[in-house]
């Protein structure tokens, strides 16, 4: 079974590089959105990387996650796996979705879009200095319109189906999304908003067992 990753915002697959896994992953590229295009809309032009006539599965970190529930919508995966990521608009901190709502994020010049360093170690939950790097330079790296696209899909996200097929990781120290208590989540203990790299190896036992587990029931 082929194994599709995606990133987070605007992340490419240096997120998977500390994973060690017992099968592939193909991650798939962020694609520039179109003017005014909706993460449903996006979503269909970015299924066109996926080959849906044999079986798959989707890996989705933070608003990666987002985008596999969107293509869930519209193909048909034997399995998603969320990590650090949200299943509906409740799971987005509701100061972050006033923000938006408000029109605020419009209003932000593009120096303001990306948190400096000391900021962004803290929301993310990063301490140690080669993740620090880490973190530093693929925000450095991250396309400002493409992140304003996306942040603005996140304040806007109004998701409320709960995938049959979905597994959700989430830390129980994220500062970026939250989870309901109520839904079938796997937490990892102490864990921030980065534990894709700086939790991998605890991750990458949950992932083996869960894809080897999706690959038998195909």
């Amino acid at each position: 079974m082929k194994v599709y990753g995606i990133g987070g915002l605007g992340v490419d697959e240096r997120v998977f590089s500390e994973l060690t896994l017992n099968f592939r992953i193909n991650p798939l590229n962020w694609i520039d959105p179109k003017p005014k295009e909706t993460m449903q809309q996006y979503a269909v032009r970015f299924a066109e990387q996926i080959d849906s006539k044999k079986p798959f599965a989707i890996i989705g970190i933070s608003f990666g996650g987002m985008m596999a529930i969107e293509l869930n919508k519209i193909l048909n995966p034997e399995k998603i796996v969320l990590i650090s990521s949200a299943t509906s608009k409740s799971d987005i901190p509701l100061i972050f979705r006033i923000f938006g709502r408000a029109g605020l994020l419009n209003l932000t010049p593009d120096f303001l879009m990306k948190p400096p360093p000391f900021l962004a170690n803290y929301f993310f939950g990063v301490s140690e200095p080669q993740f620090k790097k880490a973190l530093k330079q693929i925000l450095a790296d991250t396309d400002i319109k493409f992140l304003r696209w996306a942040t603005n899909q996140i304040i806007k996200w109004d998701n409320t189906e709960q995938p049959t097929n979905l597994h959700r990781i989430h830390e129980s120290s994220d500062r970026l999304l939250n989870f309901s208590k109520a839904e079938k989540v796997t937490v990892i203990p102490n864990a921030g908003h980065f534990m894709i790299m700086n939790r991998a190896n605890e991750l990458s036992q949950y992932l083996n067992q869960e894809l080897k587990a999706a690959t038998n029931n195909t």
